[in-house]
């Protein structure tokens, strides 16, 4: 999900992140269990309960808020079908870890109010959460135990807190730009060792510097680099201080190699 502004529904974000990943999808077409049931997962990302509500503590659970001792009967799945399930768990996870970081940034519904928001990265560490992902509804869950004569009865009670969920990627902060930054350097540099050639100059125009074959006057051989960024970079020529800080000073001292650019 690229950075930016722009909101997408939270099932869209889903669907690509978690379902449609190759991850998930390579087990295709190994699978032989029911072909509706294949299509609503691999296409929809339909659970194989026939809903769409993943929990956030435990998202390999089937049936979201059901005691852990609690399974419904299911008809077993295929192994490829379980390769691709798991697959889809992992990538849920990530999927979450991404909301509790900020790195993506969900915006919805708050019910009490009606107005949206954009939620705390902490809302999504809440114990206890359920996400519907078709709809973009997360809620709260808790069991609420009961007595009904020598009968216990556990019932999963949900509250819905967001609904409507979108999502959009965290705005990355601009790294400031060091100064001579997108210009050639290394082909600068390239250029100016050729200056210190002996039949680059005409000595009996130039006053030849005491230690290399160079004009005595910097200014000469800057104005020479200058001319080739103009010719090189469509008429941009770095700072001047930039071009003396790692062209002129290491060329006058006889380095071969310039080092690594100061900026």
């Amino acid at each position: 999900m690229a950075a930016g502004t722009r909101s997408r529904p939270l099932y869209a974000v889903f669907l690509e992140q978690v379902i449609q990943i190759e991850a998930v999808q390579c087990h295709r077409e190994a699978v032989t269990d029911d072909y509706s049931v294949v299509f609503s997962f691999f296409r929809a990302g339909c659970r194989l309960g026939g809903h769409y509500q993943w929990s956030l503590d435990m998202p390999e659970q089937a049936f979201p808020g059901l005691p852990v001792d609690v399974n419904p009967a299911m008809d077993p799945v295929s192994p490829p079908m379980q390769r691709a399930l798991d697959a889809a768990v992992v990538a849920f996870k990530g999927f979450i870890e991404a909301l509790r970081t900020g790195e993506l940034v969900a915006n919805g519904m708050y019910p009490a109010t009606g107005v949206r928001d954009d939620l705390n990265p902490v809302e999504w560490r809440r114990e206890g959460l359920i996400l519907n992902v078709f709809n973009g509804d997360l809620y709260e869950g808790h069991l609420d135990v009961r007595r009904n004569g020598d009968l216990q009865e556990v019932h999963h009670v949900k509250h819905l807190r967001w609904s409507g969920i979108t999502l959009r990627a965290a705005k990355q902060p601009r790294q400031k730009k060091g100064r001579g930054h997108g210009y050639d350097w290394e082909g600068a540099w390239t250029y100016a060792t050729a200056l210190r050639a002996e039949d680059q100059w005409d000595w009996t125009q130039h006053r030849r510097d005491k230690k290399q074959p160079l004009p005595a006057v910097r200014k000469v051989v800057e104005d020479r680099i200058k001319d080739w960024f103009r010719r090189t970079h469509r008429g941009r020529v770095p700072d001047i201080s930039d071009i003396r800080q790692n062209i002129t000073i290491p060329l006058y001292a006889g380095r071969r190699t310039r080092g690594k650019r100061k900026r």
